[in-house]
């Protein structure tokens, strides 16, 4: 018994010296989770580095006070992927005091129902409320409708359909263009339903030749999260190189995780415009920041959360469900092969 209150004697009397050795040498301490960040610690650094650097589309990480002082309003437009895309940017770009990401996304909406939504109307309210320095575009998963026009009705694809719908992404270009945005249309990534790939594929294909037609950016995202072949995964590298569930169970959506990589992709773009200078930097700025100061007090948490948007769990307007939105998709089930 003596011998044994000695010995544990002996060990409590050398735990001091223990954890100021472990304090020094960074072991032995509990871990605190941090926030997901674009910037890692220093432990991780050289991970992330080699991504971007593998990836030149992907923003290295940049030493605080290495970029000049201005400020720019990017605004994300589109459906429930441009929920997911804004604050996978908020991460990607909230350290860089030169961006303020802001959301007009809406779920459930394209550019085939007029009726039930007006992005070009969308986009004048947001304009005389906020300056739209950058827009950043994701949309299409809504749009596999039949349009009617005039009393006609045009289907999916069809030559009348396609002309009035390179219009409407025309207009919907234009009206940007008039409020000063530079624009960055977004390509669709890949999904899980062979079917539903190749529409959004053809999507794909009219953005991009209509982002040509208009000079503006166009970001293909297709295989941002898909495998070596191209080809849906549900899993797969994030941003740090670790593997991540990055999609999320529609087979449509992603996880926090792939949003921040699709996020990386396009925020790359846009980094490399604006380090370039090709992006003005934004006139009235200061009334976003005025406006996210106020709500600060009100207290408004400062940046997104997963379920404040619905990201594990992502929401529809599902009491007007429509024949070829993602949510009908979705809700009837689909093939798989």
């Amino acid at each position: 018994m003596g011998r044994a209150a000695g010995r544990y004697g002996a060990w409590w009397a050398r735990l001091p010296a223990a954890l100021a050795l472990g304090a020094l040498l960074g072991f032995g301490l509990p871990a605190v989770a941090e926030p997901l960040t674009i910037t890692p610690p220093a432990a991780r650094q050289e991970a992330v580095t080699n991504v971007a650097l593998a990836n030149p589309a992907l923003p290295a990480t940049v030493a605080p006070g290495s970029r000049q002082e201005a400020h720019y309003n990017v605004i994300v437009f589109g459906d429930s992927l441009g929920d997911g895309v804004w604050a996978g940017l908020y991460h990607v770009l909230h350290k860089d005091k030169r961006f303020t990401v802001i959301r007009k996304s809406r779920v459930a909406t394209g550019l085939v129902r007029r009726d039930y939504f007006d992005w070009n109307e969308a986009v004048r309210e947001a304009a005389a409320d906020t300056p739209i320095d950058i827009a950043v575009i994701v949309m299409g998963t809504n749009d596999r409708q039949t349009i009617v026009q005039e009393g006609a009705r045009h289907a999916l694809f069809e030559p009348k359909w396609r002309e009035i719908y390179d219009a409407r992404v025309d207009d919907f270009t234009k009206t940007l263009k008039e409020a000063g945005a530079r624009i960055y249309w977004v390509g669709l990534p890949v999904m899980r339903s062979s079917g539903f790939e190749r529409d959004m594929e053809t999507f794909s294909g009219i953005f991009e030749a209509r982002a040509e037609a208009n000079g503006i950016t166009f970001i293909p995202t297709h295989d941002v999260a898909a495998d070596g072949d191209g080809k849906y995964q549900a899993y797969g590298l994030d941003g740090a190189g670790k593997k991540r569930l990055l999609r999320s169970e529609d087979g449509i959506h992603f996880t926090m995780a792939g949003y921040e990589l699709l996020a990386r992709k396009i925020g790359g773009v846009i980094l490399a415009d604006v380090d370039a200078g090709a992006v003005a930097a934004g006139a009235g700025a200061d009334r976003a920041l005025a406006a996210q100061t106020v709500a600060a007090k009100d207290g408004t948490p400062a940046g997104p959360s997963a379920a404040a948007i619905g990201l594990k769990r992502q929401v529809y307007d599902v009491a007007d469900i429509r024949t070829g939105r993602s949510d009908d998709w979705r809700w009837k089930g689909a093939d798989v092969k």
